[in-house]
């Protein structure tokens, strides 16, 4: 049956087998829409922490096979800045993993709308400011969430050949974050640099 066959195609996806592709692709093109993602949090954590079809996106990705990236690209150009964190999450691993430089303009205007970049924290000042504009002061969920949601997908960006060093400016602004654990993290996607 279709589900059986989706589901099996879902299983060697992700276990990096692209034998379902096609079956795949026609349930990703399927989802015109975006469904009910995941939005980063700090505790409180329970359940799953993505979608169906951010599932289904990492499967297309986990193939490695370049004829995954057209329904992923589709769904890129849905996303904004309002969209719920783990789709933003799924593309980039997704697109990341097939490292396809046809992704890379796509991940650059995507990264180019209002609210999607300039997340680094680089002084003290600036973590105070953003901090107290958002719901929780010095533990706020959304400068972390915006933060995260820029470095993974500049870095999807800069391992699929960057469009105009975009993804590679992003991840230098990330290595003078106050955050370490940003820091550390751009610093070792630069030095590994791209294929």
């Amino acid at each position: 049956s279709d589900p059986d066959n989706l589901a099996y195609a879902h299983s060697l996806g992700i276990m990096g087998d692209a034998t379902g592709l096609p079956t795949l692709v026609a349930a990703v093109e399927a989802m015109r829409e975006w469904d009910k993602g995941w939005n980063f949090k700090a505790m409180g954590q329970f359940g799953s922490n993505m979608s169906r079809l951010d599932s289904l996106l990492l499967a297309l990705g986990s193939t490695r096979d370049r004829r995954a990236a057209a329904p992923i690209l589709a769904k890129v150009k849905l996303l904004d800045a309002n969209k719920d964190f783990s789709h933003h999450r799924a593309v980039a691993l997704a697109l990341e993993m097939l490292e396809d430089p046809a992704a890379a303009r796509p991940l650059a205007d995507l990264l180019a709308k209002p609210g999607m970049s300039g997340h680094a924290i680089q002084s003290v000042d600036e973590a105070k400011r953003r901090h107290a504009q958002s719901p929780g002061g010095l533990n706020a969920l959304k400068p972390r969430r915006e933060s995260l949601r820029e470095i993974m997908l500049a870095r999807a960006l800069f391992r699929c050949g960057d469009k105009n060093s975009i993804g590679k400016k992003i991840m230098m602004e990330y290595e003078k974050d106050l955050r370490g654990h940003f820091v550390r993290h751009a610093q070792a996607v630069l030095q590994a640099g791209t294929k």
